[in-house]
């Protein structure tokens, strides 16, 4: 919204999150919007607050309360140390707010700050000398304007504390939220060195800090998360991420900064070691999830009629309250009569649920990006459907363990309306990737099911990619189809949920193909795609695979094979021709 006059008064709106805002009463514009070629930067004057700084509509800091942050971002990392620090590298930081808090520390010989934004350096040196005051007379201090991402290449092994005060991933930011990123900064550090990013607030962003956990996790030694509030940072807990380089640094971090600070020679306002800063316990359990979502994949046999769309639509919207999930948008058809092999989807969240029929048999999927009540689900469809029986498969999606847990926690079984009759669960087969994308794969010619599903989780991905329903749009409607040869059915869907938005981080996508459909999910803070493709004929596996992964740089994949719609089989032979396998880029 930004700026908006009330009556006399002029106010303004933050614009970071799409369904809630906060705002205050602006009595002067210092510094008017201006584009400074990377974001659109302001500095307003209030009563209440101060003066503030906003980029791209968002509020970065206001003088009445930045200290909060800057403190906390700067002193836990510098006390939690085993040894003084002598050089800090500050990412971004184009107020200095954290280079002043730095610069109190009397070991510190050096710190660099890497800002990419020359004006934002210049107009908050003009216009808010308070927060930079004494930074740039200080001979310890260098600026350095460039992408942080770049210039930390060249810093291995050079610095004790890495800073990272970036905007959230968006505009000039979107680089310093990757893995390669966070693996140059993990390699800047010496030895018993902490690196530290603010990760957002933890209620209103809620993937954005178990994201940067997930990353930081895969580079670093070891992850701690810091929270505290700050009332200009909208959503009440935020959070700080930490990694350490050496898994015994976080162990002894409080017992280090209770003995550093009173020997440190100056006071603070707003940090103290005797305040822990832990997350709530609710928080912390969703850092240590060890999955980014869960699926129900169902074959269920039809009776009577078949069911054209609205009462398949019908389905869905009652499955969502089953599972105490929010659906968005209408269903998505191929057609109104829902024929053989024609796929009726509904989005739910960041997630979807989906029909098609082949024969008699109803193929249908369910997947959240939060825990699924799976029994719900199957006890809903059954008996929404009159079926006496369900055949299921049990998919954890996105999840971060090794191959052989995520095969382990696969189930393959059958069941009855009330979960009676519940069958021995199975185990997709593990195999090599070799294996499958070898000529002449059996799983396309054994006559066992009229489709098979292609179920695949991409990890590492471009962010710019990964975050772009325009990006997106072109893979699942042009790139994939050209590549795999499927033939599509009208346009591709690719609405974006938005960045912050609760239980949504990044754009999802339908494409229906002819007897199929490319239903995938994009998940800009943990950089991963969830996707699933169902057809009913065979493709170059390895080519589809492949070309996936380049378009939008992923670094490893785990896959599943489901044979869908053949159900008449034993399900130990369904289970037998279920196949769990990875994929690496080369």
């Amino acid at each position: 919204m930004g700026l908006v006059k009330k009556g006399k008064d002029l106010w303004f709106y933050e614009d970071l999150y799409s369904d809630t805002t906060y705002g205050f009463k602006v009595s002067r514009v210092s510094v008017p919007e201006t584009d400074t070629g990377f974001q659109k930067l302001m500095i307003l004057e209030t009563d209440r607050f101060g003066r503030v700084l906003v980029l791209d509509g968002i509020v970065q800091l206001t003088e009445e309360d930045e200290g909060i942050y800057h403190e906390w971002i700067a002193h836990w990392p510098l006390f939690a140390l085993e040894r003084p620090a002598r050089h800090v590298l500050i990412v971004g930081g184009g107020d200095c707010g954290v280079a002043r808090e730095v610069l109190r520390h009397r070991s510190i010989e050096r710190v660099t700050m890497v800002e990419i934004d020359r004006q934002v350096c210049d107009l908050c040196r003009e216009h808010m000398p308070a927060v930079c005051e004494g930074v740039y007379e200080d001979p310890r201090f260098r600026l350095v304007i460039g992408d942080g991402a770049e210039v930390i290449r060249r810093m291995k092994g050079a610095c004790d504390v890495v800073v990272i005060d970036s905007t959230d991933p968006i505009g000039p930011a979107k680089s310093l939220f990757s893995t390669d990123f966070y693996q140059g900064v993990y390699d800047a550090l010496v030895d018993g060195g902490i690196a530290i990013h603010q990760t957002g607030a933890l209620i209103l962003q809620p993937f954005e800090a178990p994201g940067s956990w997930r990353q930081i996790e895969r580079c670093f030694d070891d992850v701690r998360v810091v929270q505290f509030a700050n009332v200009s940072y909208m959503g009440g807990p935020f959070s700080l991420t930490a990694g350490s380089k050496g898994r015994a640094v976080f162990r002894n971090a409080e017992r280090n900064a209770r003995r550093a600070y009173p020997r440190a020679g100056f006071q603070t306002d707003w940090y103290s070691p005797r305040i822990p800063a832990l997350p709530y316990p609710e928080f912390q359990k969703r850092l240590e999830t060890d999955k980014y979502g869960e699926e129900i994949v169902m074959d269920v046999p039809l009776a009577g009629g078949f069911p054209g769309a609205r009462k398949v639509g019908k389905w869905a919207l009652q499955t969502c309250d089953a599972i105490h999930m929010k659906s968005f948008g209408e269903p998505i058809v191929a057609s109104p009569r829902l024929g053989e092999g024609e796929t009726l989807v509904q989005y739910v969240e960041t997630s979807a649920i989906s029909y098609r029929r082949y024969g008699r048999m109803a193929a249908l999927n369910c997947f959240t990006c939060a825990a699924l009540p799976m029994e719900a689900a199957i006890r809903f469809s059954l008996a929404y459907f009159k079926a006496p029986r369900a055949f299921c498969w049990y998919l954890p999606r996105g999840s971060f363990a090794d191959i052989k847990t995520i095969r382990k926690h696969t189930k393959i079984f059958e069941c009855g309306p009330g979960m009676e009759g519940l069958s021995k669960a199975y185990r997709p087969r593990l195999v090599d990737s070799a294996e499958v994308f070898a000529p002449g794969l059996p799983f396309f010619h054994s006559g066992i099911a009229p489709q098979f599903e292609l179920v695949m989780d991409i990890y590492g991905c471009a962010y710019e990619r990964i975050s772009s329903p325009a990006a997106v749009a072109h893979w699942a409607g042009g790139e994939f189809p050209r590549i795999s040869g499927l033939p599509t059915v009208g346009k591709v869907d690719a609405p974006d949920f938005g960045h912050a938005k609760k239980k949504t981080a990044g754009p999802s996508v339908v494409q229906l193909f002819d007897g199929g459909s490319n239903i995938s999910h994009y998940s800009a803070n943990w950089l991963m795609i969830v996707l699933n493709i169902v057809a009913k004929r065979d493709f170059g596996l390895e080519k589809a695979i492949r070309q996936t992964m380049d378009y939008f740089k992923g670094k490893y994949a785990v896959c599943w094979l489901l044979p869908r719609g053949g159900s008449a089989h034993a399900l130990k032979k369904i289970a037998n021709n279920t196949f769990i396998f990875t994929v690496e880029n080369r």
